[in-house]
């Protein structure tokens, strides 16, 4: 069985609040794209796990038990008393440590994936249950729909976006720990947000007033730890026909919104000649059906 991981992003991402337990409250929107893992799942005794790809080195060290991929499979076997195991490969294609939620789409297919695999009967409520146990963006990329969140990451409300837009990716090559980001963010004691509650949607036009109205709150946490990111957004939004730039989740990964593959095609190749070192790629919106 061959299925992929697509890279989310997060188009803003407010922090509404703090609960007595530490977590952050956040309302944000989702939307996944083209590019992905790729994940391969074949039959075994137990739950193992190899690793390849372009960002493969990043986490082939690290002990498999500290994987989500391997967490999710041994929590849904353990969770349904499976007594299957499974063969799990994958090609790492998304920058890990980037924003773009790679551990968590890998850690959703995988759930999804060896319930068909093992031939097993999972409700959704259980399933996003798992997944959230698991970390706070699990759950929308198990709904794997552009999607406003918020509470902790459980509180999920599918949307029908008004195209399929192209994005252009732009990631420094540098690791930036999501949880460095949000002590940074408690330390600099920054206001949480308003809740967005009136979304309008229904035209291009009106997605993007709304998206002009909104923020990365991650954004001064990220600024300080990596002070080039700043310059990059300046040369994201100077690019012809840029509708939107913005750093997604914690970064360092910022994304350029454009109306067509020729203008953020023209957009990477200048994003190249100005950061050469630069990780960047085309993609577009990807749409679960």
């Amino acid at each position: 069985m061959i299925i992929t991981a697509p890279a989310k992003l997060n188009l803003f991402l407010h922090i509404t609040g703090r609960r007595d337990d530490g977590y952050h409250l956040l309302d944000s929107l989702f939307v996944f794209t083209k590019l992905s893992d790729v994940i391969n799942i074949a039959p075994n005794t137990c739950i193992s796990l190899s690793i390849d790809g372009p960002f493969s080195a990043a986490i082939s060290a690290e002990k498999i038990e500290h994987n989500l991929i391997y967490q999710a499979a041994l929590l849904l076997q353990k969770k349904l008393k499976v007594t299957h195991g499974a063969n799990i490969h994958l090609t790492k294609n998304i920058p890990v440590g980037a924003g773009l939620g790679g551990g968590s789409a890998d850690a959703a297919a995988v759930l999804k994936a060896l319930i068909e695999f093992w031939n097993i009967s999972c409700s959704m409520e259980t399933l996003l249950e798992l997944g959230l146990s698991l970390g706070a963006d699990v759950p929308a990329c198990i709904v794997g729909k552009p999607a406003m969140v918020s509470g902790v990451g459980e509180i999920i409300h599918p949307i029908i976006l008004p195209s399929r837009l192209h994005v252009l990716l732009v990631n420094p090559r540098q690791v930036l720990s999501t949880r460095a980001i949000f002590e940074k963010y408690k330390r600099d004691d920054t206001p949480f947000s308003a809740q967005k509650i009136n979304a309008d949607f229904s035209t291009k036009e009106a997605f993007f007033a709304f998206l002009s109205a909104t923020k990365n709150d991650l954004d001064r946490a990220a600024f300080a730890l990596l002070p080039t990111l700043p310059q990059l957004l300046t040369e994201l939004r100077k690019q012809p026909d840029c509708q939107l730039a913005r750093m997604t989740g914690s970064g360092p990964t910022c994304f350029a919104l454009f109306p067509n593959h020729a203008a953020a095609t023209a957009a990477k190749h200048a994003i190249f000649q100005r950061y050469p070192d630069y990780w960047s790629v085309v993609t577009m919106f990807h749409v679960e059906h």
